[in-house]
């Protein structure tokens, strides 16, 4: 039997050229047909998410609540690791900080840290003790799952149920996306029921409890924790 010629291998190649191609084409195809873009996969996207005021409502003094609201009316059977009473206990852990300064960078487990100055807004924030916004999620579950300090990454580590909002429970988390997008994610604060949140808001300002609607612009996803 002869060698292959070079005319033969390059043939060769070219037939695994076009299969390849064809193969490509075909799922993209499947992904389009399944509503899935080469730009938006199911590991990028949030799973629930809704478009938030871009110019959020004027924010209105609230009281500042003695209590978690009980769980709402049709309470959810227990998931994992997670029970509605556990959740309402991880929204009071969240509410012991009230008045406690914003600190990018800061809180943990065990309670605020100082912060780190990382641009204009936070160069105070390294003589500054308290929380960032996932420093606060950080301590609020800390006696059963420890995260990493980074709500884009708390979003899918903190839990696997993402509840609508219509489904809120105290101590469910609620992440903002600038474009809807796990990584495009940049806050997260702590329902606590009667549609509001406690949330450790930006340098310079301190946690404070106030309603989903007037947290900032971006869209909505929710991680029940400990499912």
């Amino acid at each position: 039997m002869s060698a292959p010629t070079l005319s033969h291998a390059r043939r060769d190649v070219g037939t695994v050229v076009v299969v390849l191609l064809v193969l490509g084409l075909l799922a993209t195809m499947v992904a389009v047909a399944m509503g899935v873009t080469p730009q938006e996969s199911k590991s990028s996207t949030i799973v629930f998410s809704v478009a938030a005021p871009y110019q959020p409502s004027p924010v209105v003094q609230q009281p500042v609540p003695t209590a978690v609201a009980a769980p709402v009316a049709d309470v959810p059977a227990p998931e994992g690791n997670w029970t509605a009473e556990r959740g309402v206990e991880i929204a009071r852990r969240a509410l012991q900080w009230l008045n406690w300064p914003y600190s990018f960078g800061a809180g943990n487990e065990s309670g605020p840290t100082y912060g780190v100055a990382v641009d204009y807004a936070s160069r105070n924030d390294g003589r500054v003790r308290g929380f960032d916004c996932s420093g606060l999620v950080l301590y609020a579950v800390g006696p059963w799952l420890r995260l990493v300090h980074d709500a884009a990454t708390q979003y899918t580590e903190a839990g696997t149920v993402h509840p609508a909002l219509s489904q809120l429970q105290p101590g469910d988390l609620l992440f903002w996306s600038r474009d809807g997008t796990i990584n495009g994610i940049g806050h997260v604060a702590i329902y606590v029921g009667s549609g509001d949140v406690v949330e450790a808001p930006d340098s310079g300002a301190y946690i404070k409890v106030v309603p989903i609607n007037q947290v900032e612009a971006g869209r909505i996803g929710v991680t029940r924790p400990l499912t």
